[in-house]
């Protein structure tokens, strides 16, 4: 697709188009639940639901972070499931300004499909443009989604990390980046030399995205020939800036999908603060 973002318009003009699939990522990270049951009880007619935890995410290990990958194999034939191949054109949204379903965007670029957008103002955008809303169950029709992973670079580990040679984006919000406050994760703070920018900085009124002129603008600070490595706590709304950096024209984003909660979890590794710094 030409864009990352579509708007509630174009969907909802497109909504019977058997070449398209919606897939609805609503989540709360407070309550696991409370996206499906969300879901269940409202959604735009045709969505398919994915849940964070337990579709878009693998199991919990020692290292890897709170949401590594799941395995990608079993994650093919769940996208084959709900109706997704490359032949389909994959419109994704939330509730959450676009956080979670750049996720599923993320995921699905990096396995090789490239049709697939955000919806711009998410599912409260939706309603509040009076489209349809239903909590009748999809019926899917399952088919094969082949992985093609064309770059694999854009997956980064945490060893590339240690070694420093890249632009490094922190995309927590700032009290988390200075290490002032850490509601999650076992340490505060953050990885040496990364600069802070919050995701949802990109933006504007009722979870709609900034221009791709003004993020542009925004994002000057980092080069469009360089390929900036992104990260926040784990690997979640980090997606979220990747989508940012798309629509401002730089296209070598890459992101560290273990993110901070990987690499605490390497007593080595060191961390940085305002207390360090004074800031």
């Amino acid at each position: 697709m030409q864009d990352v973002l579509v708007k509630a318009m174009w969907l909802n003009e497109h909504l019977n188009d058997p070449s398209l699939v919606i897939a609805d990522c609503r989540f709360d990270l407070t309550n696991p639940s409370a996206g499906k049951n969300a879901y269940e009880e409202s959604h735009i007619p045709g969505a398919v639901y994915f849940h964070l935890d337990e579709e878009l995410s693998g199991p919990v290990e020692k290292h890897g972070g709170r949401h590594p990958l799941p395995d990608l194999t079993t994650f093919a034939a769940l996208l084959g499931d709900k109706g997704i191949d490359h032949e389909k054109t994959v419109i994704v949204y939330d509730d959450q300004g676009g956080a979670m379903a750049a996720r599923l965007w993320w995921m699905l670029q990096y396995l090789g499909h490239e049709r697939v957008a955000v919806l711009d103002g998410g599912f409260t955008g939706w309603r509040e443009a009076g489209y349809s809303v239903t909590s009748e169950k999809t019926t899917i029709l399952p088919t094969q989604f082949d992985i093609h992973i064309r770059k694999p670079k854009q997956l980064v580990q945490m060893e590339e990390i240690q070694k420093g040679e890249n632009p490094l984006i922190d995309s927590r919000e700032p009290d988390r980046y200075h290490g002032k406050v850490e509601p999650i994760d076992k340490k505060a703070g953050h990885i040496p030399g990364a600069l802070n920018r919050f995701w949802k900085e990109n933006l504007t009124e009722g979870q709609h995205w900034k221009s791709s002129q003004t993020l542009k603008r925004e994002w000057s600070f980092i080069s469009s020939q360089d390929a900036p490595i992104v990260y926040c706590g784990s690997g979640v709304t980090a997606c979220a800036n990747m989508l940012a950096l798309q629509r401002a024209g730089i296209h070598h984003a890459r992101l560290y999908l273990g993110s901070w909660s990987d690499w605490i979890s390497y007593e080595e590794n060191p961390v940085h603060t305002s207390l360090d710094s004074g800031v």
